[in-house]
């Protein structure tokens, strides 16, 4: 048997790294998370859990983002993530009131299902990042309309 500061050892080291300690996920919660610096004061919020096989999903949606796009909304109304996604972006609780999509979630959740799409595993603010850079990358090749067309 070990003696039990070892086996505390690991969960000293987690609070003093100042993540998180793992914890259960559930609807309806609100978290403060590791931003991009351009995103502080940015929320998630635990929308839905559900199973797919033997892994929880989470359905969150993400407020306060700010897009490097012009005139693109500050918010990410669904983005399916993990257990793991979760662990390494969360920070704490928030009491904040912020509104969340509903609207734009269910549909979001819908077209995830259709489409039988993935599971983010990679912190939030990455997702958040390759999102911008992606909806940024879309928005110069579509480019400016030309002149007199409409």
């Amino acid at each position: 048997m070990k003696p039990l500061h070892v086996a505390a050892a690991p969960l000293v080291a987690l609070a003093l790294s100042g993540q998180a300690p793992p914890a259960t996920y559930v609807a309806g919660q609100v978290w403060e998370y590791h931003t991009r610096p351009q995103d502080a004061g940015s929320l998630l919020k635990v929308q839905r859990v559900e199973m797919m096989g033997d892994k929880k999903v989470y359905h969150i949606s993400i407020v306060g983002v700010h897009f490097s796009t012009p005139g693109m909304a500050g918010i990410l109304p669904h983005t399916p993530v993990s257990d793991e996604t979760l662990d390494a972006s969360v920070t704490q609780l928030s009491t904040a009131k912020r509104d969340f999509p509903t609207a734009a979630l269910d549909e979001g959740i819908e077209q995830w299902r259709k489409a039988r799409g993935g599971v983010f595993t990679i912190p939030v603010s990455q997702i958040v990042g390759i999102i911008d850079d992606q909806t940024a990358k879309a928005a110069m090749q579509s480019g400016p309309s030309p002149v007199g067309s409409q």
